[in-house]
């Protein structure tokens, strides 16, 4: 391997590990200063009162709690700022790579509705392998992880930050940024696996970065049919929304509608996802590639 051809490669490896992490550095980052904000706020409100303030682990738990939705929407404005000053700093075009062209508006409805229709068969397959006992810590894992996102947390909240900007930013990350960046360095297939594996690492626990890794392929394919990144956000954003709307009123649902839904939502996102393939006019350039 010629040291250019090395170079290449690290300079691509560097940039595509450094915008994933980015995220989930400003994750980090957000959250201990909403939280630093919340306690100066309190403090300062109880010497304004006269009223002694200590800070319990029951507070900082409930602070935690409340803070989290928060701090996912401070993290993505983050995220997008720094990454756009990098790219402006170093003189790399930073909208252009997102390619957010426009799409038809079919499209744009297909898409969303394949991604309300993917939550279903995924919470089914999850329960499949938990009820065989499959990795039981892994699920327990995941469990913990996901309850507080959800749990006592503001409907308006958990669709703004969970259905609205998570998937945006995700989506102008892994199939915006690093996709194009490996998608002018390695072949498609490559491009598209590996973008994969970073959104599913990105996510930092195995249950949930396995079915991301998969979905993550699907939402490549989405764009890369399209060639626009509309599509891929809807569909992230469709499926971020129907969890939302599942862990809400799931337990409501009895057993006949829940099997109906399962095989509708099957029968929708496979419909779906043809229906895009069809509109391709370059699929079978880009895969021969």
């Amino acid at each position: 391997m010629k040291k250019s051809s090395i170079s290449k490669f690290f300079r691509v490896f560097f940039y595509c590990i450094l915008i994933t992490f980015l995220n989930i550095i400003m994750q980090f980052a957000a959250a201990m200063l909403l939280m630093f904000a919340v306690m100066v706020f309190k403090i300062n409100q109880s010497m304004a009162t006269g009223i002694a303030y200590s800070l319990s682990e029951a507070d900082i738990s409930a602070i935690a709690h409340d803070i989290l939705l928060p701090s996912f929407i401070l993290a993505a404005f983050l995220t997008f700022g720094i990454a756009w000053l990098a790219h402006v700093i170093f003189n790399r075009p930073f909208i252009k790579r997102l390619s957010v062209s426009k799409a038809s508006i079919a499209s744009i409805i297909t898409a969303f509705v394949i991604g309300c229709s993917l939550q279903m068969p995924i919470i089914f397959a999850m329960d499949l392998i938990h009820r065989a006992g499959v990795a039981p810590e892994l699920f327990d894992k995941y469990a913990k992880i996901m309850e507080p996102l959800t749990k006592n947390q503001d409907i308006v909240l958990q669709i703004l930050a969970i259905g609205i900007v998570g998937p945006i930013l995700e989506e102008v990350i892994f199939r915006g940024l690093i996709f194009h960046q490996l998608r002018k360095n390695v072949p498609l297939i490559y491009a598209v696996i590996i973008q994969s594996v970073l959104f599913g690492i990105s996510h930092l626990n195995i249950i949930q970065g396995t079915y991301a890794f998969l979905i993550g392929i699907l939402l490549t394919l989405s764009f890369v049919w399209s060639r626009s990144l509309l599509l891929p956000i809807v569909m992230h954003m469709g499926m971020n929304l129907s969890g939302i709307f599942m862990s809400e009123y799931g337990d409501y649902i009895d057993n006949t509608t829940t099997f109906a839904i399962l095989v509708f939502s099957i029968l929708l996102a496979i419909a779906g996802t043809v229906y895009l393939y069809s509109r391709s006019k370059d699929t079978a350039k880009d895969i021969a590639v």
